[in-house]
């Protein structure tokens, strides 16, 4: 009989214990197989154990390549032994501000690397071969030119375009209602999206092109089922937009990546990537005429979830981490951001971080969750869950259809509004107590138990920041600067090639923020709809 006060964290009611009659499924499929339902290989983490990719990010280019050394120096790694460097930027660098700009005060370095221009790209890769590294840009609006950044450094070094691995962001999509950031036209972010992708395509075939951002919407306080429904439409948009481009789609969608959060429901948020991985693959045979099977593998890097984390008793952030490690594995993820213990106070610092990769081993290394793909499959619990996300699911993407696609659902506020809502029902069952939070609103405990060091980025970096962008604009070839500006415009609006303006703009020490300056002078800028819970 279903008790009606049992639900997920996204409201699916919950039987008290389940049968085989409740498994839609008729039979179950092997791993690596489609619809990868259970895993998108035969032989899980047999094959390749989870790749560690801790965000790393904060104050100076130096400062950020040293964290890089450390967490290189307990553990992390990325496949085939590569280097991971999966990096956060600075709020400046994410919108495509300067550090001299004046809204950038207070903001250089504090909560990501600030980047400014190609010499910053060059310090934050001191020492490091390019040819060898698996790197994340993590930034959707600057994420083209922050990778034509790159590419001008590696011509520069005389390390080959294809040599280069790692993944651009480069989906602005969902900043429209994650992050409220500076922002293109929707319209014009989807081109300038596919235009970075076809030129990355052709020139550094080995880097992934587009991340799927359903972690961000979590954070924002989306359920599961918005998490996944919201970023699967906005992923059928993006592929759509491939295809008038004329791009070869299975090409294409070998080059995205999906990032998902992992935390507040272990069952749930296992059976979401399940679900979502089956989505996917149907999505792109029916929709999209992708018979390949191996093109329509979902690939996910899965975060533990930042919002679960508590200043509160941050040690007991511990235990949060570890089962969500352990429920990101049992998902069949193929890369982790593990956060740290005292996120929830800061920039990590080197125990913490040196804490949440250990953790990471633990899980890989001393459970034996290595040993067997999808261990979790047939568990008519998890079986039934991951048939009723599905379901569920696939009425959140017919809603974002019913408001008229994407970019309409994106300028009405559409996705923010339903956000909001979920997350204003989802702080009142906090707050009443109907959802526990251990330490926050219940077992709370008198007395100091919180961590005696916390992070704080060198307070000089901002002024470091800025001299160098003085001293790089008067030092160099003003005429080329100007002209390599120019051509940047004249793309825009001619609905030229952008990529290639951009890598030799960086290579005429244009700054980040002339580059995206250049391109907004063209489209203008995206105007928010003001946004408040509307539940009574």
């Amino acid at each position: 009989m279903e008790d009606e006060q049992a639900r997920s964290a996204s409201g699916v009611p919950l039987k008290a214990f389940y049968q085989r009659a409740d498994v839609k499924s008729e039979q179950l499929e092997v791993p690596g197989q489609a619809d990868f339902t259970r895993g998108i290989f035969a032989e899980g983490y047999r094959r390749q154990a989870w790749m560690e990719s801790l965000a790393c990010g904060y104050g100076l280019p130096e400062e950020t390549n040293e964290r890089i050394r450390y967490l290189a120096s307990v553990g992390q790694a990325g496949y085939g032994g590569r280097m991971s460097i999966n990096l956060v930027f600075d709020r400046p660098t994410f919108c495509g501000l300067d550090s001299d700009h004046p809204m950038a005060s207070n903001e250089v370095g504090n909560v990501g690397v600030a980047i400014d221009c190609l010499d910053d790209m060059a310090r934050l890769f001191d020492g490091f071969d390019l040819a060898q590294l698996n790197a994340g840009f993590i930034a959707d609006r600057s994420g083209p030119f922050l990778m034509a950044m790159y590419i001008a450094l590696a011509d520069k070094r005389g390390v080959a375009r294809e040599q280069l691995r790692g993944i651009v962001c480069n989906n602005p999509l969902t900043d429209f209602f994650c992050s409220k950031t500076p922002m293109f036209p929707p319209g014009e972010s989807l081109r300038l999206m596919i235009d970075c992708v076809e030129f990355c395509n052709a020139e550094t075939p080995r880097f992934n092109t587009i991340r799927i951002n359903g972690y961000n919407t979590r954070e924002l306080g989306a359920s599961a089922l918005q998490e996944v429904g919201f970023n699967l439409a906005i992923a059928k948009a993006i592929i759509a937009a491939a295809a008038a481009r004329g791009l070869d789609l299975n090409k294409f969608v070998a080059g995205i990546n999906f990032q998902f959060s992992q935390g507040r429901d272990f069952f749930e948020d296992i059976c979401k990537i399940r679900a979502a991985r089956r989505m996917w693959s149907r999505m792109l045979e029916e929709k999209f005429a992708i018979a390949d099977e191996a093109a329509r593998r979902m690939k996910i890097h899965m975060q533990t979830a930042g919002s679960t984390l508590t200043a509160q008793e941050p040690l007991n952030n511990i235990a949060r981490i570890g089962l969500q490690v352990l429920s990101g594995a049992l998902a069949g993820s193929q890369s982790m951001h593990i956060a740290s213990y005292d996120e929830a106070l800061g920039i990590p610092t080197e125990e913490a971080v040196r804490t949440a990769i250990k953790t990471s081993k633990i899980v890989m290394h001393e459970t034996g969750i290595d040993k067997v793909a999808d261990p979790l499959g047939g568990s008519y619990y998890v079986e039934a869950l991951t048939d009723e996300l599905e379901s569920r699911i696939n009425t959140v993407v017919a809603e974002v259809e019913a408001e008229g696609g994407v970019i309409a659902a994106l300028e009405s506020g559409y996705f923010e509004q339903q956000i909001a809502n979920t997350a204003y029902l989802a702080q009142s069952e906090v707050e009443r107590g109907e959802r526990i939070v251990v330490g926050v609103n219940a077992y709370r405990e008198d007395g100091d138990l919180g961590i005696n060091e916390i992070f704080r980025p060198n307070p000089k970096a901002a002024t470091t920041a800025v001299e160098r962008i003085k001293g790089l604009k008067a030092s160099r070839d003003a005429a080329a600067a100007t002209a390599a500006i120019d051509a940047i415009k004249a793309a825009a609006a001619g609905g030229g090639a952008m990529m290639p303006r951009y890598v030799e703009a960086a290579k005429a020490n244009v700054t980040l923020g002339e580059m995206i300056d250049a391109v907004e002078a063209v489209t203008g800028n995206f105007n928010y709809a003001a946004i408040t819970a509307n539940i009574s």
